[in-house]
């Protein structure tokens, strides 16, 4: 996916939101130009094949439907997620659904486009002796006889490998899709404990419990920088009147020289 000039807030909130989201938005915007190269293919298909043999090529019309729906969803996701929501991703549980059709589709738009393909009509083409192609009923689907199927035929081929593309691509959104529905429900129910917690405890609203707490207590610099004093007082002291003997004391001195020196 080219690069996206995006503001670092939206980048922080996709990170914040899902760490996969280049994965993620990258299988979308990689499927977006596979999703219309088969779009012209089987469109391409179905129009050249009523034209040329009428009837209603429906089996080469049904796969337009997840085709189609690919190329709109995944570029809204796309723009939704980047610029309209700046980094906040829409509700997993759309990507669920979108990308469970999608796949869903494709599967027997597969199975139908390639078990009525123009390819199946395909043979060898039997010469005759002197070289000449006869159209006859052994040569009629031949390339020679009928050079219109085999292009009709490869183009299917190359449609049916893009839509497979588009299915692998819209497996890995769903499965990813499943994951991040499970852990929102999961995020969702404990908060939605907690807060009923909260409330039975304090009988009161998270919001409300959260204004009724006292300021953290946070040192200024003033405080901080001033000299610690000393919890007990000079009136306090108990020892107050000691030091004072002990200050007028004359053989104070005495005794303290004659213990150092004992």
């Amino acid at each position: 996916m080219a690069r996206i000039p995006l503001s670092v807030e939206t980048r922080r909130q996709l990170y914040d939101y899902d760490r996969r989201w280049p994965i993620k938005l990258g299988l979308r915007a990689l499927a977006i130009p596979f999703a219309f190269i088969a779009m012209i293919l089987f469109a391409a298909t179905t129009s050249v094949t009523k034209l040329n043999y009428g009837g209603n090529d429906w089996t080469d019309g049904l796969p337009l439907a997840p085709v189609l729906l690919a190329l709109l969803y995944d570029p809204l996701v796309i723009f939704l997620t980047l610029f309209q929501r700046r980094g906040r991703p829409i509700h997993p549980g759309w990507n669920v659904g979108v990308d469970l059709l999608v796949w869903g589709l494709a599967i027997p738009s597969i199975v139908f486009s390639v078990g009525d393909g123009w390819f199946w009509y395909w043979q060898p083409v039997l010469v005759d002796f002197d070289g000449i192609v006869p159209c006859d009923d052994y040569n009629f689907w031949s390339q020679d006889c009928q050079p219109l199927i085999y292009t009709l035929g490869r183009t299917e081929i190359a449609a049916n490998v893009f839509l497979a593309f588009i299915l692998i691509i819209h497996f890995t959104l769903f499965v990813y899709a499943c994951i991040a529905t499970h852990k929102w429900r999961k995020a969702r129910k404990l908060t939605a404990a907690e807060r009923r917690n909260i409330e039975l405890q304090y009988n009161r609203s998270p919001e409300e419990h959260l204004e009724s707490q006292p300021p953290a207590y946070t040192p200024s610099t003033g405080a901080s920088a001033r000299t610690p004093v000393s919890a007990v007082s000079e009136e306090d002291n108990p020892f107050k009147d000691a030091e004072a003997t002990a200050e007028s004391n004359p053989f104070h001195d005495e005794h303290r020289e004659a213990v150092k020196y004992a």
